[in-house]
């Protein structure tokens, strides 16, 4: 595991776009991937609902997680290129991508990076973070202490989701 000052841990600025970009082609696969433009406009729109881990000895975003706030109580599709559904104020996180390069994956990152989301979340005041993800990730998530909600209605990338949540106190 990497120690925690090797992390600059902060909201993403436009100079990280194209560097967000690229790293969504190495973490999913094509059907799955956000696009320059909406990631450019998730950026621009919502930057502080960005968590970057900023690997301050190779100079490069290690990972990062994403959301957007609505006060929808269900994952919507739309959420992955639509910005502007991002409600100020609202109480409840939807996450977007947890994503990690590869070369930093099995060190710990993925969890330091959704502590301290959901801490983030927590000192803004939100009520529940939602995700979807893939079937085998939900023991990894169930893990923060997610609960299971069951299939999801997204149908992102063509794929079958499950739906998440997490109740802050």
């Amino acid at each position: 595991m990497y120690k925690q000052e090797r992390y600059l841990f902060r909201a993403a600025t436009e100079e990280d776009i194209r560097e967000l970009a690229e790293m969504e082609k190495i973490c999913f696969p094509e059907n799955e991937v956000c696009s320059y433009e909406d990631m450019k406009d998730r950026v621009e729109k919502i930057p502080e609902d960005f968590l970057i881990a900023y690997d301050q000895v190779n100079r490069k975003i290690a990972g990062f997680m994403s959301g957007i706030h609505s006060n929808s109580e269900t994952f919507k599709d739309d959420f992955f290129k639509n910005a502007s559904l991002q409600e100020k104020g609202a109480k409840h996180c939807f996450l977007l991508s947890l994503e990690v390069r590869p070369e930093y994956q099995g060190k710990g990152l993925a969890s330091q990076i959704m502590n301290r989301y959901i801490d983030m979340e927590e000192e803004r005041g939100t009520k529940k973070i939602f995700l979807t993800c893939h079937t085998h990730f939900v023991p990894f998530y169930s893990g923060f202490g997610y609960e299971h909600l069951g299939k999801s209605p997204s149908t992102w990338g063509g794929e079958s989701w499950e739906d998440m949540v997490y109740i802050l106190a």
